[in-house]
């Protein structure tokens, strides 16, 4: 079995290398260009002879992509970006390809996942090479199959990662662009509506972003596009200020997917309490099946601001090897706890909490290298710990009495947080330390020992 590859490429020097030593051991490799003034040609020829320079780009994905399939000559095309690569061998590709051929099928799913880890999402990115297979769509083009056959695509473990080219950056609006001339010469068209929307949304354009996903419902029958254009309406709603509404267009969202992940998050950070709780323990069940976007929807500790999250990351991220205490448990414990995990930092994490019913909530979390630890407020076991710490986070009860230990039991050159540090009466607990108040408003306390 001939396997092709198909490609269709522009300005991607920096880029191209990396994906063709992904995808080199195929049977043969077509590259497409549509104009690049780079040295994008001359790296495609170090890996195959079949390099097209005759496509005149019209502002079409499609008929480039079209373009592309017609000069191939394979049983079976893969299709794939410059700023892309498959994370696992071609000769796996091959494996799943000839048993999904084997089996009747027309489409292969891949996996796409971004780098970083931000969001997955499936598509049908290798496909029959058959007349009746043909792609579509002026921007985020698809497939379609206009064969009498019925067809259901394979599920495959193939992962292709996908980043951003900087490419990009030469015509930043190409996509807005496109996608606004589609919409208004075909006001019914659905499916460029919704991305169009998402343009709007990337640039936090809520007002055109809300009103393009509205009309898009009007017209849509594609349940989990929809389910998502109203995941992206909660959040223009929450952009401009109208929390109610937003909440009501997640649980839209909800409504015809009960395992939409996101949404479950969504509606938890709008809450307070013990509601807010509930929400993320259902977030936590859900398993995202017939999501179309996966998105990164980690539960984030809870009102930490962005820039104290990225700060408080930078200090553990300074460690091969960190010991942290924090007061109050919750999903700060997790968050952290898992980033580290991520970066590869070893660590001990000791965790204080009062609360009995809260303690037994985060204990389901399953941190088994967390050590947590219940005791009362006003206790000794709670208020002074043993240990020394290079790190202590403090977010819990008796702050003032738990800041004035933690600088005893800060190791030298470490650092105490406090969250909420704006409030008058945690002065007092300020005076055994050299510190800094982080501005904007300031309600981070970073603190050095004066010991």
């Amino acid at each position: 079995m001939k396997i092709s590859v198909a490609m269709i490429v522009k300005n991607e020097e920096e880029m191209l290398a990396r994906c063709l030593d992904s995808v080199q051991e195929a049977d043969e490799i077509v590259v497409c260009d549509t104009g690049s003034e780079d040295r994008t040609i001359e790296v495609a020829k170090r890996y195959t002879d079949k390099v097209f320079t005759d496509f005149k780009w019209v502002d079409h994905f499609g008929k480039a992509r079209q373009h592309s399939k017609d000069k191939c000559t394979g049983d079976w095309i893969v299709t794939i970006d410059a700023d892309e690569y498959l994370d696992c061998s071609f000769s796996h590709v091959r494996e799943v390809i000839e048993e999904a051929d084997k089996e009747g099928y027309f489409f292969v799913d891949v996996i796409m996942t971004a780098e970083g880890d931000k969001g997955t999402n499936t598509f049908p990115r290798i496909y029959k090479n058959v007349p009746e297979i043909t792609w579509h769509g002026p921007a985020h083009n698809y497939l379609r199959y206009n064969g009498k056959k019925t067809h259901r695509n394979y599920p495959s473990d193939i992962v292709t990662h996908y980043g951003y080219s900087p490419a990009h950056k030469k015509d930043p609006n190409r996509t807005l662009r496109i996608l606004k001339r589609a919409v208004k010469s075909g006001p019914e068209l659905t499916r460029e509506r919704y991305y169009l929307a998402r343009e709007y949304y990337y640039r936090k354009d809520w007002a055109w972003c809300m009103y393009h996903l509205e009309e898009y419902i009007k017209r849509t029958d594609f349940i989990s596009e929809r389910n998502d254009a109203h995941m992206l309406k909660a959040y223009c709603l929450s952009g401009l200020g109208r929390y109610d509404e937003a909440v009501d267009s997640a649980w839209q969202a909800l409504k015809y997917n009960a395992n939409f992940k996101e949404a479950f998050r969504f509606i938890a950070k709008h809450m307070r309490g013990t509601n807010s709780v509930a929400w993320n323990s259902f977030a936590d069940i859900a398993d995202d099946s017939d999501v179309l976007f996966k998105r990164d929807c980690t539960p984030v500790p809870m009102d930490m601001k962005f820039e104290h999250i990225v700060l408080f990351e930078n200090i553990l991220e300074a460690y091969k090897k960190v010991d942290v205490l924090e007061w109050g448990s919750g999903y700060s414990t997790r968050y952290f706890t898992q980033f580290m995990d991520k970066k590869g930092i070893k660590y001990t994490w000791k965790s204080m909490e009062h609360d009995k019913k809260w303690f037994g909530r985060v204990k389901l979390f399953g941190l088994e290298d967390v050590e947590l630890v219940c005791a009362d407020k006003d206790s000794k076991e709670y208020l002074k710990p043993k240990g020394k710490y290079d790190v202590i986070f403090v977010d819990g009860r008796n702050r003032v009495k738990c800041l004035k230990h933690a600088h005893k039991i800060l190791k030298k050159g470490g650092v105490v947080l406090l969250h909420d540090a704006q409030r008058e009466r945690y002065k007092e607990g300020f005076d055994d330390y050299e510190y800094m108040i982080i501005q904007g408003p300031p309600d981070l306390f970073i603190g050095e020992s004066k010991l």
